[in-house]
C-alpha cells in the first residue's frame, strides 16, 4: 500500500448525514467552475426526466468509470465522491494515472425517496420504515443487456441505457459502482482473483474497524475467495441457482445483468464492489461453531422469513383494492410478494439437498441466517408501510394496517438489535473504507492487470 493512502484516507472527515441530490448537483457545479479541465455532460435522463451528468476529469492514460447510488439506498459512495472529486482534479487521477468518469447518482428518482432517512443514518427503526429498494426490474443496476439459455433481456431503463453510453464511450480499464450493504459485515466482490489486492482489502476493513462478512453469502450461489471475498456476480448464476433448484428461469426471471458484469463483458476490465453494512455485529465475524447444521440454521431462517412474508401478503390484499393511486412502493411490494415463494422454495431445496449444509454452521452463518435475514424482510413491511403512509389518512382500514405495520417493525427491530448486538456504524468508517478499497483497485489494476482490449461481439446484448 502506497504511504500517499494513510494520508488521504485519514483527511476524510466525520460525516454526520448523506447529502440530499440537491446538494450533490450542487458540488458537481462548484467542482466543475473550480476546475475548467473538467467536462460535465449528461448521456441520458432518468425515467422521470432528471437529467443524468457524467463528470470527465482526465489524468490517463487508463480509463476508470464510477458510478454512485447504483441502488438509490446506497449513499455512501456519493460522500466517498464527494472528498475523492477534488483531490482527483487537483492531481490524484495524474498520479494514479487514470482519467475518471463519474457518474455521482445513477438512480436520482428513486434516490428522493430515500432522502428522509439520510438526516438519521443510524436510527435502525427510521431506516426500515423509510428506506426504498426499487424491486430488481426498476433497478437500473440489474438492467443491462444480457442473452442466456433461454433467456434473454434487451430492454435497459434509462438509467442503464445512460451508463451504458458511457462504457461504450470508449475501453474500460476499470469499473467500480458505488454499492454499500444495510445489515452484514463488510465484503467485496472482485472480476479476478488477486491475492495481493485481496490481502490489502481485509487490511482495508480492518484498519476501518469492520468486521468481515463470514455469514452465508449475500445470494446462495456466490463463489467465496477468502473471507468477506467473492467472485463477481451476474444474471448467469442467478438462472444457474433457479434452474438447479426447481424454478423455471425464463418465467422468474424478469431483469437483467449487472452493470459489473456488462462492462467486464464487453471490455474485460477489472471491477471492484465494495459493500459496507449501516448496521452490523461481532457475530458476522465469528467462525466458532454455532450447535447446529447450517441446514437447520438456514432453514430457520427460512421459517421466519416465510412467517413474515405471510404476515405481509394477508395484509396486502386487505390494502391492495383501497389504494387510489400506483406508487413506487406499492410496485416494489408486490414485486417481493409475488417472487418470495420461488425464492424461499429454493433456498429451501438447497439447504435440504447440498451436503456442504450438513455441516455445522458458525456463529457468523447462524448470525446472518436468523437475524439479518429477518432485518431484511423487516424492510419490506416497511416499504409496505411507505405504500400505506400516503393514503392512510383518509381511509381508516389504510391507517389501521400502517400503524399495525410500523408496530410490528419497531418491536422486532428493537428486539433484534438487543438480542443480536447490533450497531450502527460511523459514516466515516464506512467512507475511509471505501476509499481505500478503491485506491488499492486502482493500483492494482494499473501495475498488475492486463489493458483494457474490446470484445469482439457488437456492443449491447451480451451473451
Amino acid at each position: 500500500m502506497f504511504p500517499w493512502f494513510g494520508e488521504i484516507v485519514a483527511g476524510i472527515p466525520a460525516f454526520e448525514r448523506y447529502l440530499r441530490l440537491g446538494e450533490l448537483e450542487h458540488s458537481t457545479d462548484r467542482l466543475a467552475a473550480a476546475h475548467p479541465e473538467i467536462e460535465v455532460w449528461s448521456p441520458g435522463v432518468s425515467r422521470a426526466g432528471h437529467p443524468i451528468r457524467c463528470l470527465e476529469i482526465p489524468g490517463g492514460p487508463l480509463q476508470a468509470l464510477l458510478v454512485g447510488l447504483p441502488h438509490p439506498e446506497e449513499p455512501v459512495g456519493t460522500l466517498a465522491l464527494e472528498y475523492l472529486l477534488p483531490l482527483l482534479a487537483d492531481g490524484l487521477a495524474e498520479e494514479l494515472g487514470f482519467n475518471f468518469s463519474v457518474i455521482k447518482a445513477g438512480d436520482p428518482d428513486a434516490t428522493l425517496l430515500n432522502e428522509p432517512w439520510f438526516g438519521e443514518p443510524y436510527d435502525l427503526t427510521g431506516f426500515l420504515l423509510r428506506v426504498y429498494r426499487p424491486p430488481l426490474h426498476d433497478q437500473f443496476e440489474w438492467t443491462f443487456p444480457v442473452s442466456y439459455k433461454r433467456y434473454a433481456f434487451t430492454r435497459p431503463l434509462p438509467e442503464a441505457a445512460a451508463v451504458m453510453k458511457v462504457m461504450d464511450r470508449r475501453p474500460l480499464d476499470f469499473y467500480m459502482p458505488l454499492h454499500n450493504s444495510t445489515f452484514s459485515g463488510a465484503y467485496y466482490y472482485l472480476s479476478s482473483e488477486d491475492a495481493r489486492l485481496q490481502d490489502e482489502l481485509a487490511a482495508v476493513m480492518a484498519a476501518a474497524g469492520l468486521p468481515p462478512d463470514c455469514g452465508e453469502p449475500e445470494m446462495p450461489y456466490m463463489h467465496r475467495l477468502a473471507p468477506g471475498m467473492y467472485r463477481g456476480i451476474s444474471l448467469i448464476d442467478d438462472y444457474e441457482f433457479y434452474e438447479a433448484y426447481g424454478a423455471d428461469p425464463a418465467v422468474v426471471l424478469t431483469f437483467g445483468t449487472s452493470s459489473d458484469a456488462y462492462a467486464e463483458a464487453r471490455w474485460d476490465c477489472f471491477t471492484l464492489v465494495s459493500e459496507v453494512p449501516y448496521f452490523t455485529s461481532p457475530r458476522i465475524a465469528d467462525q466458532s461453531p454455532a450447535g447446529l447444521t447450517r441446514r437447520e440454521a438456514k432453514l430457520r431462517g427460512l421459517d421466519v422469513q416465510e412467517q413474515l412474508a405471510q404476515w405481509l401478503h394477508e395484509r396486502y390484499v386487505k390494502a391492495a383494492p383501497r389504494i387510489t393511486a400506483e406508487t413506487p412502493w406499492q410496485r416494489t411490494v408486490h414485486a417481493y410478494l409475488s417472487a418470495i415463494k420461488d425464492d424461499i422454495r429454493a433456498g429451501r431445496v438447497q439447504a435440504e439437498t447440498e451436503p456442504e449444509f450438513a455441516a455445522e454452521a458458525t456463529v457468523a452463518q447462524l448470525f446472518d441466517q436468523v437475524y439479518l435475514r429477518e432485518l431484511d424482510t423487516l424492510a419490506r413491511l416497511g416499504q409496505f408501510a411507505g405504500m400505506l403512509a400516503a393514503e392512510s389518512q383518509q381511509d381508516d382500514v389504510l391507517r389501521e394496517l400502517h400503524d399495525e405495520a410500523a408496530l410490528e417493525v419497531r418491536t422486532r427491530a428493537e428486539r433484534l438489535a438487543a438480542a443480536a448486538g447490533i450497531e450502527p456504524v460511523p459514516i466515516r468508517a464506512l467512507v475511509q473504507c471505501q476509499v481505500a478499497s478503491l485506491l488499492c483497485a486502482l493500483v492494482a489494476t494499473r501495475d498488475r492487470y492486463r489493458p483494457a482490449r474490446p470484445r469482439p461481439a457488437e456492443p449491447g446484448v451480451l451473451r
